[in-house]
């Protein structure tokens, strides 16, 4: 087995119940862990998760590969609470029982699986169909090849992406991180994904999640040593800047194997941060999750200005010397039957309507009267510097948020590389040039029912 696939095994005890918890995240060892064989890779399925490990399958038989290594099995155990789990059992007797079987991917019906396996000349993708409680129909991934490894497979939610890791020849050395699109005739090419994602080094185990964000492993993209778990998003065609995430989703040991729900509130790593084997971690997100965030929307303060009663006077006539003047209560006088004005900020202005003769000057006074209220759009809203460097502080500011019906207790921020923050007031610093989408959420009681009440905004910010 190619060992970047999988872990020799050492002893190690763990204590039980350590959680490593900082503004952001909690993380914690799953109790199905040993102690002494690796617990890797974990995804949710039915009630419980799909996870590897290099556990006896049995009392009497040990099963080990060429180099006497326990080779590594799909298991499954059910959930019993929030801290308990069932008994764990091989996920399926049908998969090949005699290789090395690695991480998977499920669709989202749960009818199809994708997973690493090792044949006779080392690692490659396979799929299944669930017939029962069976996994049939095996057959290879289409782009197997025995010239290179292809592993780590991750299906997307909408099951039209397969990501994958490939020793590819094309690639920028190492593993490096490919994804292929189904189309009517199966799966097309393998693409890589790119330099801004490849590196010279190893991109390991991609995971996409349901909100268009892909993870994966990688020793390169200034990690804090060892492996570490990036994100990334595609943007207008387009692979973004990787973006190493916080501790203590991120430790000094090897960290990998990342999977989560659609919106990353909940989900599992791979670590061997407490010591030399590998076992899976829970993590729960400590922030509230904030789904459906809207573009922020600029607030211009311009309208347009006709009375409605303007068509029964004889002002309309052409040939007429009457000629209408608006008052718009800022101090701007504008003539016209319709005018368009642009006020400088909000407030409530006074809006008269009066009609001048031309031929004697005579002004008919309020002939119209209006009280306007230029408020701001109801919103999260994000002020921020015009001109942002990387390696300078940038001041991020929530005060113009503007939604009366809610007396907000805090705010929330997502700097878009894989940070995040919280106050009114937030200071960041961008490690690199760039595009970022900026989230900032709100949560408070509604001044109306006392309910608790949450809305967020999303806004795009350049960094030089």
């Amino acid at each position: 087995m190619n060992r970047i696939g999988y872990i020799a095994i050492f002893i190690w005890s763990m204590a039980a119940g350590e959680i490593w918890a900082q503004p952001g995240y909690a993380v914690e060892p799953l109790t199905l862990n040993t102690g002494y064989t690796n617990e890797i890779f974990a995804v949710a399925y039915e009630d419980g998760i799909i996870y590897c490990s290099d556990r006896r399958t049995s009392f009497l038989i040990n099963r080990v590969d060429s180099t006497d290594h326990p080779l590594y099995h799909l298991f499954y155990a059910s959930r019993k609470d929030s801290t308990k789990w069932g008994v764990s059992h091989l996920l399926s007797k049908n998969l090949p029982i005699n290789a090395h079987q690695g991480p998977c991917s499920v669709s989202a019906d749960g009818q199809e699986i994708y997973f690493t396996a090792n044949d006779k000349t080392g690692q490659r993708i396979y799929l299944a169909q669930k017939s029962g409680k069976n996994w049939v129909n095996i057959r290879p991934f289409a782009h197997n090849s025995p010239n290179c490894t292809t592993a780590h497979p991750s299906l997307s939610p909408d099951g039209k992406q397969l990501f994958f890791a490939s020793d590819m020849p094309d690639g920028f050395g190492g593993f490096d991180i490919y994804v292929c699109e189904w189309t009517p005739r199966g799966w097309g090419a393998p693409k890589n994904l790119g330099p801004g994602v490849n590196t010279p080094a190893n991109e390991l185990y991609p995971f996409i999640q349901g909100n268009g964000a892909l993870y994966f492993s990688s020793s390169a993209h200034q990690s804090m040593g060892g492996m570490d778990i990036f994100s990334v998003r595609e943007v207008n065609g387009v692979w973004g800047r990787p973006y190493r995430m916080e501790e203590p989703i991120n430790s000094t040991g090897d960290d990998l194997l990342y999977t989560a729900d659609a919106d990353g509130a909940n989900g599992y790593i791979t670590s061997n941060r407490t010591g030399k084997t590998f076992n899976i971690f829970s993590f729960k997100s400590l922030f509230p999750v904030f789904t459906d965030c809207q573009e922020q929307e600029e607030n211009e303060y311009t309208y347009e200005f006709r009375d409605p009663g303007i068509t029964d006077m004889d002002a309309t006539d052409p040939a007429t010397t009457l000629k209408y003047v608006w008052d718009l209560g800022d101090g701007a006088i504008k003539h016209g039957e319709m005018v368009e004005h642009t006020y400088a900020s909000t407030g409530q202005y006074e809006i008269f309507l009066n009609v001048m003769d031309t031929l004697t000057h005579e002004v008919t006074k309020e002939v119209a009267h209006y009280m306007l209220d230029v408020l701001d759009i109801e919103q999260p809203y994000i002020t921020v510097g015009e001109t942002l460097y990387a390696g300078a502080s940038v001041t991020f500011d929530a005060s113009q948020t503007y939604l009366p019906e809610l007396d907000i207790e805090e705010y929330y921020w997502i700097f878009g590389d894989g940070t995040r923050d919280q106050g009114e007031r937030a200071e960041h610093v961008y490690a690199a040039p760039g595009v970022y989408q900026v989230q900032l959420g709100v949560i408070g009681k509604s001044k109306l029912t006392g309910g608790v009440l949450k809305y967020c905004t999303v806004h795009e910010i350049i960094i030089k």
